[in-house]
């Protein structure tokens, strides 16, 4: 895991942070669960930290169905920058639990600071680690989406889980509802898959924990 992942401020001192939350333009705020945090209109030029909590990036379609597209936890970084084609009308991130989330403003990360401090550069670099560590978890999530049949899907990401667990036994980080809406199938045609796969001795289920056999 990437070091500068799950801390913004990673290698700068307090009183630097004090200065540069004034200088980047920077404020927190709380959010209930099932609260919508943002939705990525074209005006949206910021960037969110998830400092505390969890919340999902969710797809919502026109006939009224969606797609999550990202499960974010503690340290995740989000923003309409990720997803430059959508509307606001169809994307947006919503809190699954109660969170806290840091704002800051893209337009003053990227400019040149004038006075070339080093703290600038050091916060522009943990930016950029975060961007790089989204930017595998959106290739993962399109390597899944990638594959053709229900179980397919299921067995690429649970390869996915299981790797960065490091064992065959690891726990969902959401809901089946919304593994079914993240992997972009019926629940129904998802739990009888599920339920071959565990007679025919493919794996264990027990609530969120799965175990591949």
């Amino acid at each position: 895991m990437n070091i500068c992942k799950k801390n913004l401020f990673y290698n700068i001192s307090e009183e630097n942070q004090s200065e540069m939350m004034n200088c980047f333009h920077m404020y927190t705020k709380s959010y209930n669960a099932g609260e919508i945090i943002c939705y990525f209109d074209e005006t949206d030029k910021g960037i969110g930290i998830l400092e505390s909590g969890k919340a999902q990036v969710i797809h919502y379609l026109s006939n009224g169905s969606q797609t999550i597209l990202e499960n974010l936890n503690e340290g995740d970084i989000f923003g309409q920058l990720f997803y430059f084609y959508a509307g606001r009308e169809n994307i947006a991130v919503e809190a699954t639990e109660r969170c806290t989330i840091q704002f800051i403003d893209y337009d003053q990360i990227i400019k040149r600071c004038s006075r070339a401090c080093a703290h600038h550069s050091q916060l522009v670099h943990n930016v950029l680690c975060m961007i790089s560590d989204k930017t595998q978890n959106i290739c993962e999530h399109l390597e899944v989406l990638s594959q053709r049949s229900i179980r397919e899907r299921l067995n690429s990401y649970f390869e996915i889980l299981s790797a960065k667990y490091g064992s065959k036994t690891f726990e969902l980080p959401f809901t089946m509802s919304a593994l079914a809406d993240y992997i972009s199938v019926d629940r129904s045609a998802m739990s009888r898959e599920l339920g071959k796969m565990r007679d025919e001795g493919l794996l264990k289920i027990n609530r969120k924990k799965i175990t591949l056999l």
